[in-house]
């Protein structure tokens, strides 16, 4: 089991901010605070609103695919 950052993969967040690619981060929701995060797939944008899973942790950004 992974403590900290690392602990969230696998969990759910709302986007705060849309996520308009790997340039341009967006913000999440998660754990009651806001985090800076970029897709998991570089071609995706996922609005604002959009529930996502959080797939890995890049240096200090979450990275995310929306959730079905």
């Amino acid at each position: 089991m992974h403590n900290g950052v690392q602990g969230m993969i696998g969990e759910t967040a709302i986007v705060t901010r849309a996520i308009g690619g790997p340039h341009h981060p967006g913000r999440i929701l998660a754990r009651g605070e806001e985090w800076i995060a970029v897709p998991l797939d570089p071609s995706a944008a996922i609005a604002e609103g959009a529930t996502v899973v959080i797939a890995d942790v890049d240096g200090g950004q979450l990275v995310v695919y929306e959730s079905n």
